[in-house]
């Protein structure tokens, strides 16, 4: 069997880690580097892991050390002195780094470790026998609000405290960015080359990491998201701030998401950008501004009745058209339905296929679940975990990177957003859907009431009055036996191997229709 080899593991107290540890993490995980995170706690206090920590976990852009198993992996960053001789017997490093906040004791200094003080004070009292990095240590940051002032601060602030910097010091140490996932064990022959044609996909993670992992061979996939996670199947990850994040007016924003995409095609030379998003007048700007890449809007369906008319008429920017398919496509009463015969469509695009799913009692067991009834909730309404533990289940609170472990449950509380729908109807899991109104554009009600229709899911139409109905017919063994059989006689393929091979094919073609 297998072991994975993390990148890099960061051993620290991470109750008291702050928003330098998490920067490095992100920088990492758009760099496609894994990182594992080696809790050594300096006290006794029952306190919780920091805000920024506990999102990293959540987000799935680290993992956090088992106490009871040794891993092994690249570089080892620890936070301390104190800390790496309490914790580093808990993996095996390539190399190991210590990032000293004050100089050790020298009859206390491992010969194999390296050493980054993290200021001239410290890197003058450090002893002789210390193995010291050129560097000091310095914490990095996110530059892109310094964007709003000065561009070219921001790419000064990058070199030498942002992201770029972080990955510079790591790759002294073997540590490189990753373009591609690490290939697969092969036969002993020759190395065929690297691809070099590109795709820059713009916007869900999910879905576009879904089409990223099955483009044919000779393309590399790039992707660029708003999300705070990147993916980790190894591809090349940019980062573009959401509105959010940002802090900026409309506008800048809107100056800010041309300029980073057009920069990303001059840096990347994509030969096609697929965008999963609403052509926002950045996005268009950007489109005009590259005539010379073909443009795809990756159009999702299950728009509400009447919305979205603007969105359609900025989106005749685009060359092309994809649509990933929609179980509830009957349902659609929205805008697209009349533009659908001028795109191309694909069955529902899924991350994984059922392959890929660990079987019931290995997620389980990963999960630390029992032999109890299991209950997955991707929702934040604190009574649907009470309900369910007093219907006998044990409940798992989760809604990032969850996919692999679906088998372990016996039961789903979700949204009616398109990821999880597709993913839980595809894989037969027993769901009940709470849809969610604050979308403006995605009908979920309407993807939530044709599921219930079908006979492949439990809707939720009021939270106030029917929630406690609903999850109380999903605790029957019966209800959730007759959910699995209905979702099994009418399961679909995954789309995502048929939209990447329509993206090569285009790519291959050079073809434009739109402009």
């Amino acid at each position: 069997m297998s072991t994975t080899v993390h990148d890099v593991a960061i051993l620290a107290d991470f109750r008291f880690a702050g928003v330098g540890v998490a920067a490095e993490v992100h920088a990492q995980a758009e760099a496609a580097l894994t990182t594992l995170l080696v809790h050594v706690p300096r006290d006794d206090r029952p306190l919780p892991f920091t805000p920024h920590i506990r999102q990293l976990l959540r987000d799935g852009a680290a993992a956090l050390a088992r106490e009871d198993k040794t891993v092994p992996v690249r570089l080892l960053v620890a936070r301390g002195p104190d800390l790496l001789a309490r914790g580093r017997e808990r993996v095996r490093a390539e190399h190991t780094l210590v990032v000293a906040e004050q100089a050790p004791v020298w009859s206390e200094v491992p010969d194999d470790v390296d050493w980054a003080p993290v200021d001239d004070r410290v890197r003058a009292a450090m002893p002789l026998l210390c193995r010291l990095t050129v560097q000091n240590w310095h914490e990095i940051v996110d530059a892109s609000a310094s964007w709003l002032d000065d561009p070219e601060r921001f790419r000064a602030l990058e070199r030498t405290s942002g992201h770029q910097s972080h990955l510079r010091r790591l790759a002294g140490f073997g540590v490189r960015p990753r373009i591609s996932a690490p290939a697969a064990p092969r036969e002993p022959g020759p190395v065929p080359p690297a691809p070099t044609r590109r795709v820059l996909l713009v916007g869900s993670p999910t879905r576009l990491t879904a089409i990223a992992r099955r483009l044919p061979g000779d393309l590399a996939a790039v992707i660029a998201t708003r999300s705070g996670a990147a993916p980790h199947d190894g591809f090349l990850t940019e980062h573009i701030p959401s509105r959010e994040a940002f802090g900026a007016p409309e506008a800048t924003w809107n100056r800010m998401l041309r300029d980073r995409l057009t920069h990303l095609v001059d840096l990347h030379r994509p030969e096609i950008v697929a965008v999963d998003d609403l052509p926002f007048p950045g996005v268009v700007e950007a489109v005009r501004d590259r005539p010379q890449v073909l443009w795809v809007w990756v159009r999702r369906a299950m728009w509400k009745h009447g919305e979205g008319q603007e969105w359609l008429t900025e989106g005749k920017v685009f060359d092309h058209v994809l649509e990933p398919g929609e179980f509830a496509a009957l349902a659609d009463d929205g805008l697209t339905v009349a533009e659908r015969p001028q795109a191309h469509r694909v069955e529902p695009i899924t991350l994984l296929d059922s392959g890929d799913l660990l079987e019931a009692a290995a997620a389980r067991s990963e999960l630390g679940l029992d032999d109890r009834p299991a209950a997955l909730v991707r929702l934040g309404d604190p009574r649907i975990p009470e309900l369910l533990e007093s219907h006998g289940f044990q409940v798992l609170v989760r809604d990032t990177a969850v996919s692999r472990y679906l088998r372990a449950f016996d039961l789903v509380v979700s949204a009616a957003g398109y990821d999880a729908y597709h993913e839980q109807l595809r894989f037969g899991i027993p769901t009940v859907l709470v849809p969610d109104p604050g979308d403006a554009l995605d009908d979920q009600a309407a993807r939530a009431r044709h599921a219930e229709a079908a006979g492949v899911a439990i809707t939720v139409g009021d939270p106030d009055t029917d929630l406690e109905k609903a999850l109380a017919a999903a605790a029957r063994p019966e209800k959730r036996a007759a959910l699995r059989r209905r979702c099994e006689e009418l399961t679909f393929s995954n789309g995502a191997s048929a939209a990447a091979t329509w993206l090569g094919g285009l790519a291959a073609r050079h073809d434009r229709h739109g402009g």
